[in-house]
């Protein structure tokens, strides 16, 4: 692809999520988001044992797999790269996550390139008793009340896209949520850091010209404490490149099209099974600069 090209691509996929936010914010102000959120914790406080979409999976915990590198797996019908990845249903792709040995999943919400959907966010509550990541360009803080909301565990923060990061993870906290903090250099890595990231993700994606280079996380990964989740994101083929990242010290591993874009449940169960198992015992302690 031409690089002018894929930069406008990127920019137009930010200038129409602020539109379509635009307009969820007006079908439904944050207050009333926030009213929601009260009225469930004042139910679950009275009834103990009920079960609403404010109670989530601790994804930092889920993600500490001791010797084993975790895997995210990532419901991906689409991106703006590749087109159409995938037909599978939302249910059947949880299952084989689920069955693969997976320790979270990954939930696109934008639509418009990803074909993405809070309905898929709202349902895989439901399907799995998985960690769920509301997968997004995250520009405001509706957009993490939305996740808390339709029973996400957590929200992917785009270092050089939330406008603060700060306080971004400090409403997720509040709302007991652990983002994934998404970064491309050292910088936005110790800027993270002090802010208060405790989940750290390397998205192997140049979003400038869309190619994926696995050295990005060889070259970062050192940037992230041993006591830091490390995830690394994108680009991930199979078996030879989740070794070659384990051999790095990341503590988890995003995968969606390499699984997703398998034709057949047997097909990617057996993807993602293979992934999964060819990681275990491989996790070992980063060496930090």
């Amino acid at each position: 692809m031409n690089t002018q090209n894929n930069r406008v691509q990127f920019e137009d996929i930010i200038k129409y999520r602020r539109q379509d936010l635009q307009r969820e914010m007006e079908l439904k102000p944050l207050n009333i988001l926030k009213d929601e959120i009260e009225s469930y914790r004042l139910s679950k406080n009275t009834n103990p044992d009920s079960n609403t979409q404010t109670d989530v999976k601790d994804l930092k915990q889920s993600l500490d797999q001791g010797n084993d590198v975790a895997v995210i797996c990532e419901f991906k019908p689409a991106s703006p790269s590749m087109g159409d990845i995938s037909n599978s249903n939302l249910e059947n792709a949880l299952e084989i996550f689920e069955k693969s040995g997976a320790s979270a999943v990954s939930i696109l919400t934008e639509n418009r390139h990803f074909k993405g959907s809070l309905d898929n966010l709202r349902s895989a509550y439901n399907l799995t008793k998985l960690p769920i990541i509301r997968k997004d360009f995250l520009i405001n803080e509706y957009q993490i009340y939305q996740a808390k909301i339709e029973g996400a565990s957590s929200v992917l923060l785009m270092n050089n896209i939330y406008p603060d990061l700060e306080k971004g993870i400090s409403i997720c906290r509040e709302l007991d949520m652990n983002p994934l903090v998404e970064c491309k250099n050292k910088e936005e890595i110790f800027h993270s850091l002090k802010v208060g990231a405790d989940i750290i993700g390397i998205n192997n994606r140049n979003f400038d010209d869309f190619n994926v280079n696995l050295k990005t996380t060889a070259k970062l990964a050192k940037y992230v404490p041993s006591d830091v989740i490390l995830v690394s994101e994108s680009g991930i083929k199979g078996p030879k490149d989740a070794n070659y990242l384990s051999s790095f010290g990341v503590d988890a591993l995003l995968i969606g099209t390499s699984i997703m874009g398998v034709k057949g449940y047997d097909g990617m169960l057996n993807a993602a099974t293979n992934i999964i198992s060819s990681v275990k015992g491989s996790r070992i302690v980063r060496n930090e600069d």
